[in-house]
C-alpha cells in the first residue's frame, strides 16, 4: 500500500470527454463536425492524411475559406498550411451511427455516439482508431486515446534513448540539456513529436502538433492504450497511413519539411574536442592527420576560441590571427566549424557590440514584467536573443559575417534547449529556463516561453542557416545543432548530445540515430569515442567502425579527459581507424547519393531493417543491425572481447563485404568479427559506387569510379554535382541509372543515358560484378549494355 511508504493517494483531475455528432458541415478540404459546444474538424490534405483538431474552450469559429476551421495557425508553426496541400477527392456518406470519410487509399468513420475516430486501410483493417475515450480535456491540457493494434510496435519519437521499439514506454516531449544521460532518460535535446506503428501487414504515423510540454504513453499506464497529451487548448495531430515505413516519412517530410543537400565535404570525418584551445593546437592537430594520412575535412573548434566566451569573438591571445589560420588550413583541405551559443555575455559599457546592440533594440527575452532575464552560462551572466521574433534571427543571422569572413565554413549550436544555471557554472545550482509566462515573438503574434521553449533550439537554427545563406552567397554552408524540434531537418544537421565513453552508449547510438531517420532527421551522429570519460583502445576501435555508417561522422572529446585523436590509442588502434574512415571515403559516391535522396523524399540515410523489411517480424527489435542505404548492411560489435556475433540476414541473398561468400535469407549465422574487421553485407543485386581513397573531399578530381555489383536483381541511381554551390537548385545535376539482373545465366548491367546539366570531367568507370569479374570504359554518359559470365 503506497501509505506505507509515505507517499499519500491522490485524486487525478477527471477527463471531460467529446460529446455526440449533432451535425456536419464540409468545404473542399475539411468536415466539421458540431458536437455541441465542442467543434471537431477532419481535413484531408492528401489521400493518406488527414488532419484532427478539436478545440473545447473556446469553440471553434466556422470554417475559414482555406477549410482549417479553429484556431488560425501561428507565426512559428511548422507544417505545410492546409491550403497549401492540393485539393483531395474523397467521398463523404452518413448513416445514423456514423458518418464515412473516404480518400483513394484509407477510410475514416466518426461515431456519431461519442465522436470517436476509427481508421481503416483498403482491406477493411484499423489503424490509428480512437478507443472507448476519444478525446478530452481538462484544466491545462487536451489528449487523445488511441488503440493499440495486437503486435503493434513503435518506431520514432525523435532523439530517444534505450531500445528501437519503444511500446509500454513513456516519452515526454521538451527539450533539456541531457547531461549525462542513459538508457532510462526520458527528455532529452531534441523533442519531435513524431511516431510510427508497425504490424505485419500495415503502418501508419501520427505527428502530433503542438510546442507546448506533451507526452506519449505507449501502453505503459494501460496495455494496449495509447495517450497523447499535451499542455496547449487544442489537440490538433496529423496521421499518416503508408502501408510502409517509407511512405510514411515521405508524407511526413512533405509536411514538415526536408534537408537541404549539404556540402559535400560535411560527408567527411570532423575533428572535434572541448577544446583544442589554441592556434598553435589546432596546426598540429591538422599535421598529425596529413602526415599519418588519416583522412580529415573538418576542424571544430569549441567555446575556448572565443575572447571570454563572448560569442562572435576571438581570443587574442590563443587565436592571434585566426584569419590566417583559417587560410593555412583551407590550403591542406580544412574546413573550420565553429561554436555559437546563444548567451550572450551581461556586459554594460563594456563595448562589446553584440550585448550593447542586442539591448539598443530589444532583441533579448525579458520577463513578463518586463526585466531583462539572464541567467548563467560559459561567460557568467548572459541575456538570451528572441529567436521566436524574424527580426532578431534576422540579426542573429547577420552577426556570422564576422565568422564567415574570415573563412568559416559551418556553425555549430550548442546550448540552445536553452540551457541556463541559477549561478555560474562551477558553483553547483540548478539547472533553469526562461519563465514559462515570459513573452516571445512579435507583437502581431506574441506566445509565452511555456508555448515556445521546445522551438528556441529550432528558431536559432534557423537564425544561423538564414544567415549563413546570405553571408556565404552562392556556398553551401554546414550547420550542426544540439536542440530542435520537428523540422529541424530544413535548418541543420544534428548530434545526440552528451554522450559517454561507455559500450553501452556505443550500442545505443544506432537504434537513437535510426528513430531519428525514422522521425524526418536524417543528417545525424553521435560523438565517436563518446564525449565524456575515456574511452580504451578496443572501444575506440569498435565505435570508429559504427561512426563510419554514421551520417555525420564526427570525434569529439571532452575537457578533462584523455585525448581520443585516432592515433592515441596505439597502431594497432590507429591502423584500424585509417582503414574504416578510408572506406568512408571511398563509400562517398554511394553516401552522397543516400543524401540527395533525403533532401529530395525525406529518405533516412541510416536505416533500421525494419524500415525496408516491414513485414518480417525479426526486424522489430532488432537495434544492432543496420542498413546504410538500400544495399549495405552493418553488424557492428559492441561488446568488449567480443569477436564473433549472430547475424540476422533477411529474406533474400546476401553476400560477405570482405569474403564474397554467399548466403540465403532469411536466416541467422555467425559471424567472424575480430577487432580489425566489423561484419558487412551487400544485398544481391546491390549497387554501390566507389571512389579512390582521399585525404579530403575535394583532393583530386575523381578520374575513376568503380561501381561494385553484387549478383542478383537490382536497380539504383547514382547522384552527382559540384558539391559546393546552389547550382543543384537550377538544374546542374547530373543521374545515372543502373540495373542489374540475370539472363540466360548471364549476368547483364545497363546504365542508362546520362540526365542533368552537371559536367563530369572524363573519367574512367570500372563496373565490377563481385564474383565474376569487371569491365572498364570511360564514361561519356550514353547508354551501355554490359554482359557478365
Amino acid at each position: 500500500m503506497p501509505q506505507y511508504f509515505g507517499k499519500l493517494q491522490t485524486t487525478e483531475q477527471p477527463w471531460s470527454t467529446i460529446g455526440s455528432v449533432e451535425s456536419i458541415n464540409k468545404t473542399d478540404r475539411t468536415i466539421h463536425f458540431n458536437c455541441g459546444e465542442i467543434s471537431l474538424n477532419i481535413s484531408i490534405l492528401a489521400p493518406n492524411l488527414i488532419r484532427v483538431r478539436m478545440s473545447p474552450n473556446p469553440p471553434q469559429p466556422p470554417l475559414s475559406k482555406g477549410g482549417q476551421g479553429g484556431v488560425e495557425s501561428r507565426s512559428h508553426s511548422i507544417t505545410v498550411p492546409d491550403e497549401e496541400w492540393e485539393i483531395t477527392p474523397f467521398e463523404v456518406r452518413e448513416t445514423d451511427e456514423k458518418i464515412e470519410i473516404e480518400t483513394s487509399q484509407i477510410t475514416i468513420s466518426v461515431k456519431r455516439s461519442r465522436a470517436a475516430i476509427e481508421c481503416f486501410d483498403k482491406s477493411g483493417k484499423p489503424f490509428a482508431s480512437d478507443c472507448d475515450r476519444s478525446m478530452g480535456w481538462r484544466a491545462g491540457a487536451t489528449a487523445g486515446w488511441k488503440r493499440i493494434e495486437a503486435d503493434e510496435h513503435f518506431y520514432g519519437f525523435g532523439e530517444r534513448t534505450g531500445f528501437l521499439d519503444k511500446l509500454s514506454e513513456v516519452k515526454t516531449n521538451w527539450t533539456t540539456d541531457s547531461l549525462d544521460y542513459n538508457s532510462l532518460t526520458d527528455e532529452m535535446y531534441q523533442a519531435i513529436a513524431f511516431y510510427i506503428a508497425l504490424n505485419p501487414d500495415r503502418a501508419y504515423g501520427i505527428f502530433f502538433n503542438t510546442t507546448f510540454w506533451s507526452q506519449f504513453d505507449i501502453g505503459a499506464e494501460k496495455p494496449g492504450v495509447l495517450r497523447m497529451e499535451t499542455r496547449d487548448t487544442e489537440l490538433d495531430y496529423y496521421i499518416i497511413y503508408g502501408p510502409e515505413p517509407a511512405q510514411i516519412i515521405a508524407t511526413y517530410t512533405q509536411l514538415t519539411g526536408r534537408m537541404p543537400l549539404p556540402p559535400k565535404w560535411a560527408l567527411g570525418y570532423h575533428q572535434c574536442r572541448w577544446s583544442y584551445e589554441s592556434e598553435d593546437i589546432v596546426r598540429e592537430l591538422a599535421k598529425e592527420f596529413r602526415d599519418r594520412a588519416i583522412p580529415c575535412d573538418v576542424i571544430h573548434l569549441d567555446i575556448d576560441y572565443m575572447r571570454g566566451y563572448r560569442v562572435f569573438t576571438w581570443s587574442p591571445k590563443r587565436f592571434p590571427d585566426p584569419a590566417k589560420l583559417i587560410a593555412d588550413l583551407k590550403a591542406a583541405g580544412f574546413k573550420v566549424v565553429t561554436i555559437v551559443d546563444p548567451g550572450v555575455k551581461y556586459e554594460p559599457e563594456a563595448d562589446y557590440e553584440i550585448f550593447d546592440r542586442g539591448v539598443e533594440n530589444d532583441y533579448f527575452v525579458r520577463t513578463a514584467e518586463g526585466k531583462l532575464f539572464h541567467g548563467y552560462v560559459w561567460p557568467d551572466k548572459a541575456v538570451f536573443p528572441d529567436f521566436m521574433r524574424p527580426e532578431v534571427r534576422e540579426w542573429w543571422g547577420e552577426l556570422h559575417k564576422t565568422l564567415t569572413d574570415i573563412g568559416i565554413s559551418g556553425i555549430w549550436n550548442d546550448m540552445n534547449e536553452p540551457a541556463i544555471a541559477e549561478r555560474p557554472f562551477g558553483d553547483g545550482g540548478e539547472h533553469i529556463s526562461f519563465p514559462l509566462d515570459a513573452p516571445q515573438g512579435p507583437e502581431s503574434d506574441r506566445a509565452t516561453h511555456a508555448e515556445t521553449h521546445n522551438l528556441y533550439g529550432l528558431m536559432m537554427a534557423k537564425a544561423c542557416a538564414e544567415g549563413l545563406q546570405k553571408v556565404r552567397s552562392g556556398e553551401r554552408s554546414f550547420v550542426l545543432t544540439r536542440s530542435g524540434f520537428a523540422g529541424i531537418q530544413r535548418y541543420s544537421s544534428v548530434w545526440m548530445g552528451d554522450n559517454q565513453s561507455q559500450w553501452e552508449h556505443l550500442e545505443m547510438s544506432l537504434p537513437m540515430l535510426c528513430n531519428m531517420g525514422l522521425s524526418g532527421v536524417a543528417f545525424v551522429g553521435c560523438d565517436i569515442g563518446g564525449f565524456a570519460g575515456n574511452a580504451t583502445a578496443e572501444l575506440f576501435a569498435r565505435w570508429m567502425q559504427v561512426g563510419m555508417l554514421y551520417p555525420l561522422m564526427r570525434g569529439h572529446s571532452a575537457m578533462s579527459t584523455a585525448q581520443h585523436e585516432p592515433w592515441v590509442f596505439g597502431s594497432r588502434t590507429e591502423k584500424i581507424c585509417r582503414e574504416y574512415m578510408n572506406l568512408r571515403y571511398q563509400l562517398l559516391p554511394y553516401i552522397y547519393t543516400l543524401f540527395w535522396e533525403a533532401a529530395t523524399a525525406g529518405t533516412p540515410i541510416l536505416r533500421p531493417l525494419l524500415y525496408h523489411f516491414p513485414r518480417d517480424r525479426a526486424t522489430y527489435h532488432l537495434y544492432d543491425q543496420v542498413l546504410l542505404g538500400p544495399s549495405l548492411m552493418a553488424a557492428p560489435v559492441y561488446r568488449p572481447g567480443v569477436e564473433h556475433r549472430a547475424v540476422y540476414l533477411p529474406e533474400g541473398t546476401w553476400y560477405d563485404w570482405w569474403t564474397g561468400e554467399c548466403y540465403h535469407g532469411p536466416t541467422h549465422i555467425l559471424a567472424c568479427a575480430p577487432l580489425e574487421r566489423m561484419p558487412l553485407y551487400v544485398r544481391g543485386g546491390g549497387i554501390i559506387a566507389i571512389a579512390p581513397v582521399r585525404q579530403f573531399v575535394s583532393e583530386e578530381p575523381l578520374e575513376s569510379l568503380k561501381m561494385r555489383i553484387w549478383p542478383g536483381t537490382g536497380e539504383w541511381t547514382l547522384y552527382e554535382d559540384d558539391g559546393q554551390s546552389f547550382e543543384h537548385e537550377k538544374g546542374v545535376w547530373a543521374t545515372t541509372n543502373y540495373k542489374v539482373y540475370l539472363e540466360e545465366e548471364k549476368i547483364i548491367v545497363e546504365i542508362a543515358a546520362r540526365e542533368g546539366q552537371f559536367s563530369i570531367s572524363e573519367r574512367e568507370v570500372i563496373v565490377e560484378v563481385v564474383g565474376v569479374g569487371e569491365q572498364r570504359f570511360i564514361d561519356d554518359g550514353t547508354v551501355r549494355r554490359l554482359t557478365f559470365g
